[in-house]
């Protein structure tokens, strides 16, 4: 039998305040819509609705600008608030022009503007940066939901990445909590009997982008999504797993390239 999946779109979270209890409201917008947590059931959640929930939303008006953003904001045509703010999560720049500020966040990720991003995020000046540390948030949220509904779950942390040589973003997962964001098919069988060497799929950020297709990125209102019935899941209460979909620069093939 073929196996069926189902991406349930929470559309009745509402717009989410500094301090509030996003667990909570999750859980509670489960009932309300006639889809309880069911148990293996995946959550996937928008980062932004977890900053704006943290308290990670900061007015750039506010903030004085160092003589280094200055210079960062004559190349992209930024703010050298804003500039200053994309520092404070970054390791490193690995790219400044008019198009784009590329870094490397102090977490790892490689992304545009270390994450900070103006989408849905009320005032003009102010813009949301992302969770001090998203594997932590998604534990804390696993934790809170599985205690409320009763049911082993997993959480993904989304948000939205541009990819080198393609078209276009998709959800990439930023935090995961109780599954192993991999799947690791190296060494087994393939349907001729060659061994696989390279099948490492990106369990986890198939899920986000998934989701993605229920959850939109503008108007849609619906920043948590529910995906059920995938059976090849390998769950796990090891911690930091996001780490793992990041590759060092070592292992990192295109590094020199692009």
């Amino acid at each position: 039998m073929a196996q069926t999946i189902s991406i349930i779109g929470l559309d009745s979270i509402g717009l989410i305040q500094s301090g509030d209890d996003l667990s909570r409201i999750i859980y509670d917008a489960t009932r309300t819509e006639k889809s309880e947590l069911q148990n293996n059931d995946i959550i996937v959640i928008s980062q932004k609705i977890i900053s704006k929930a943290e308290g990670q939303l900061v007015d750039i008006s506010t903030i004085k600008p160092s003589a280094r953003s200055k210079d960062f904001a004559k190349t992209t045509n930024k703010s050298p608030q804003l500039i200053t703010l994309i520092l404070q999560d970054s390791a490193r720049i690995l790219r400044a022009e008019r198009r784009a500020l590329i870094v490397r966040r102090k977490d790892g990720f490689i992304c545009l503007n270390a994450g900070v991003d103006k989408s849905n995020v009320k005032g003009k000046t102010v813009y949301a940066r992302l969770p001090n540390n998203s594997d932590i948030s998604a534990q804390k949220l696993r934790a809170n939901l599985e205690r409320l509904s009763g049911k082993k779950l997993a959480i993904i942390v989304a948000d939205t990445y541009s990819r080198p040589s393609r078209v276009g973003q998709v959800e990439f997962a930023i935090g995961v909590a109780g599954i192993q964001p991999i799947i690791d098919y190296r060494g087994e069988k393939d349907l001729f009997g060659y061994e696989l060497k390279f099948k490492y799929v990106a369990l986890a950020d198939e899920l986000a982008a998934a989701a993605e297709l229920v959850m939109g990125q503008g108007t849609e209102q619906i920043p948590v999504a529910i995906i059920r019935g995938l059976g090849r899941l390998q769950h796990t209460e090891e911690t930091n797993l996001s780490k793992k979909l990041s590759l060092g620069r070592q292992k990192d093939l295109f590094s020199e390239i692009l």
